[in-house]
């Protein structure tokens, strides 16, 4: 079995994420692609009081993804608690898919990032590296000396190809908190559970 995995916030989950996981799931050819929301992120330890619970967070994953045959929503950051390390997720997967073949999939703004990550060669280890492409943000020699970089025993990055969408969850909570709309940035489900939660004002 071949299995994805994409972590995040997801505060809230939107249109480019689903976009983003879609072409994974496609030129990767996963039978399952997991969202893994975090509970508390390494990089932003500090939360926002305007910010959803990762309780809410998770339910929102849910109601977006529920209509795609591959896609799945994993708790095992949140029921874990504490901040959340993708290493540890990754080890938890293995455990419980000894058979299968993880892949991870990363931004490419992550990637440059990429060697801060806790344990990152382990991850690399057990699951096969999989980067976005953005178009225009980096170069192709930028891109090679990465690729170069976030090799281990051999095991190179893969490259995933997807549009560019300039989408963010920091501009939806803002459209929020400011009454505006965020039709087309977000699925109804979601925009429909931010509505009736209050959440972002």
């Amino acid at each position: 079995m071949n299995i994805g995995i994409i972590g995040g916030s997801f505060n809230p989950v939107h249109i480019a994420h689903l976009i983003i996981a879609d072409r994974f799931v496609d030129q990767m050819k996963l039978d399952r692609c997991y969202f893994v929301p975090t509970n508390l992120s390494p990089f932003k330890t500090e939360q926002s009081k305007h910010d959803a619970t990762p309780a809410e967070r998770f339910e929102m994953v849910q109601h977006a993804t529920i209509l795609h045959p591959q896609f799945r929503v994993s708790d095992t950051e949140i029921v874990r608690g504490g901040v959340s390390y993708t290493v540890d997720t990754i080890k938890q997967f293995k455990e419980e898919h000894p058979d299968a073949t993880l892949h991870l999939l990363i931004g490419s703004d992550q990637a440059i990032e990429f060697v801060r990550w806790k344990d990152w060669k382990t991850i690399v280890e057990l699951a096969q590296l999989c980067i976005v492409r953005r178009p225009f943000m980096l170069t192709p020699e930028q891109e090679r000396r990465l690729t170069e970089s976030l090799t281990v025993n051999g095991k190179a990055p893969i490259w995933i190809n997807a549009p560019l969408l300039e989408i963010s969850s920091t501009e939806i909570r803002k459209r929020v908190s400011e009454n505006r709309g965020v039709n087309y940035l977000t699925v109804k489900a979601v925009r429909d559970y931010i509505t009736e939660h209050q959440l972002y004002k």
